[in-house]
């Protein structure tokens, strides 16, 4: 059975990204699905000490079950809003400890550092109309999963939460999903 992870970087229980990833789940009935909360992770932030340098994993274990889970997982959905335009600080640190496979890469020489292929979604909901910033964090993810054996596959941003000026469109979450499962 394909497997896929959903990370939800918004803090907020009834947000435009929770009922974003309601929406989602439906389509993916025969996955197995697993949802990480960046906020319940509370990732600790990676503090350069180099352990992965010369080691698998990470000197801190507090993502190890996270990173099992991501290293199996077919798909990888992320959901955020636009904090600062960028993702929100516990969804950062997240990020920023994928440094143990940049160093598995690039100083052990693991290629690829992640054995098994992933298919990476990206759900933005911005308060305000910044695609600019939704490009940028697109551009981020997009440049660290060509290390870690991934494709981001697709986007949906949604503008203007702050103003509830937005509707959630079923064509785009349906392009959405057909994109990242292609």
């Amino acid at each position: 059975m394909e497997k896929l992870i959903i990370i939800n970087g918004s803090p907020r229980k009834a947000g435009v990204c929770s009922e974003l990833i309601r929406q989602v789940k439906p389509y993916f009935n025969d996955c197995e699905i697993m949802q990480y909360d960046a906020y319940a992770l509370s990732a600790a932030p990676c503090i350069a000490c180099n352990y992965c340098e010369q080691h698998d994993g990470c000197s801190n274990g507090d993502l190890d079950a996270f990173f099992e889970d991501f290293e199996d997982a077919d798909y990888i959905a992320f959901f955020s809003p636009v904090y600062n335009n960028f993702f929100p600080s516990p969804l950062k640190a997240i990020i920023d400890r994928f440094q143990r496979y940049y160093s598995a890469r690039f100083s052990r020489g693991v290629i690829p550092p992640i054995a098994k292929p992933k298919k990476v979604g990206l759900v933005i909901a911005s308060g305000a109309n910044s695609r600019q910033a939704a490009d940028y964090m697109a551009s981020t993810l997009k440049q660290c999963f060509t290390v870690l054996n991934g494709e981001l596959k697709a986007r949906y941003f949604i503008p203007d939460t702050d103003s509830n000026a937005y509707t959630f469109n079923i064509t785009e979450l349906d392009k959405f999903v057909h994109q990242l499962r292609k």
